[in-house]
């Protein structure tokens, strides 16, 4: 979810002020940089490979960023990209140059950056070249024309359909929780029990249901209004077992602040809108209780999502295309995640064709 504290327009600007016009028109005028804080990204990293380029370039000695003609970037090769993202992974990555211990434990702080950073610095670039190319510009795109480095896939972390039982369960019942955790599950398992049965039942985005209200529910058609971070909307659907625990929840906190369908669905007990750093903590409050150390650590709200596709996966038989519709993925590709993590069925299929025989 976008940091609301952050004036994104002022950030933007500053920047754009200190690169070449054709910059800025790529930033305004590309389809997928609506959101302020992806526009201010994509400006971030245009202005380090701008400034790369005039300190490292002798051609362009002495000039500002701004200066930069598009002859000039028409004389920038693959060869150029490729040192300067090989300069930029060996640089410390700027996003940690304050302690943030509060946040991350210190050995896991990068003291480089990583290789999806890396990756998303060719995508820009690319995305960048590409834009002036179908514009006219450009004849090349040299960023397309780099080799991408690749990036090792990773163990996809879910919970089973057996672990969600326990999880739920212990939000429920407040079993194996300690302290003052224990003492004060009364007060939230009624908010508790109907979001994570919510993220566990639709697959949404933790900030997506935390942007909801209470008059986005639909409870006739099981349906509730999210909000996308673009400003699209969609409906998404819950079943009859979440639409009783939501109603049991809506219910208390209209009693308590009143029947104002702009109330957060999911608040303080003072009434405020729920925040996303308070909603990982206290789903691995939860999965701690329910699964232990080893494995509740690793539990956060996008592991939910995660656990939802494998199961909606494996229960839709293994529709992949409508597993895609549900979580709202631009790309197939993107959703195929979850079929290559499903265990194979080569052995039980086995047999599949003799029939056909």
């Amino acid at each position: 979810m976008a940091n609301h504290n952050i004036n994104y327009s002022e950030k933007i600007t500053s920047l754009l002020d200190e690169m070449p016009d054709f910059v800025t028109n790529y930033i305004f005028n590309f389809e997928r940089s609506k959101n302020p804080a992806t526009m201010l990204q994509y400006s971030r990293d245009i202005h380090d490979f701008l400034l790369f380029i005039i300190k490292n370039l002798s051609e362009h000695e002495g000039k500002e960023v701004k200066d930069l003609t598009m002859e000039d970037m028409s004389r920038i090769s693959p060869k150029d990209i490729e040192r300067y993202l090989k300069d930029t992974g060996n640089s410390r990555d700027r996003r940690y140059t304050k302690s943030r211990s509060d946040i991350f434990e210190i050995s896991r702080i990068p003291t480089q950056h990583n290789s999806s950073t890396l990756r998303r610095l060719r995508a820009t670039l690319s995305s960048m070249f590409g834009f002036f190319m179908a514009n006219g510009k450009l004849t090349s795109n040299p960023a397309a024309a780099t080799k991408p480095k690749q990036v090792p896939d990773k163990d996809l972390i879910y919970l089973t359909n057996a672990e969600q039982r326990s999880l739920l369960n212990t939000v429920r019942t407040g079993d194996n929780l300690e302290g003052k955790a224990a003492a004060l599950h009364e007060r939230y398992v009624l908010r508790d029990s109907a979001m994570i049965l919510l993220l566990l039942d639709t697959g949404l985005r933790v900030s997506e249901m935390l942007r909801t209200d209470i008059g986005d529910y639909d409870f006739d058609k099981c349906c509730v209004l999210i909000a996308k971070a673009g400003g699209k909307k969609h409906l998404v659907s819950f079943s009859d077992e979440c639409a009783m625990y939501l109603e049991d929840y809506f219910a208390s906190q209209k009693d308590i602040f009143g029947a104002d369908e702009y109330l957060p669905a999911f608040t303080t007990l003072k009434g405020e809108r729920l925040g996303v750093r308070a909603t990982q903590n206290l789903v691995k409050k939860y999965a701690v209780a329910s699964l232990g150390n080893s494995k509740g650590r690793t539990i956060t709200p996008h592991k939910l999502r995660s656990s939802f596709a494998m199961s909606f996966y494996e229960a839709s038989e293994r529709d992949i295309a409508l597993l895609q519709e549900k979580l709202h993925h631009k790309s197939l590709l993107t959703t195929n995640v979850y079929a290559r993590a499903t265990p194979s069925k080569k052995v039980e299929t086995r047999n599949i064709l003799q029939s056909l025989r």
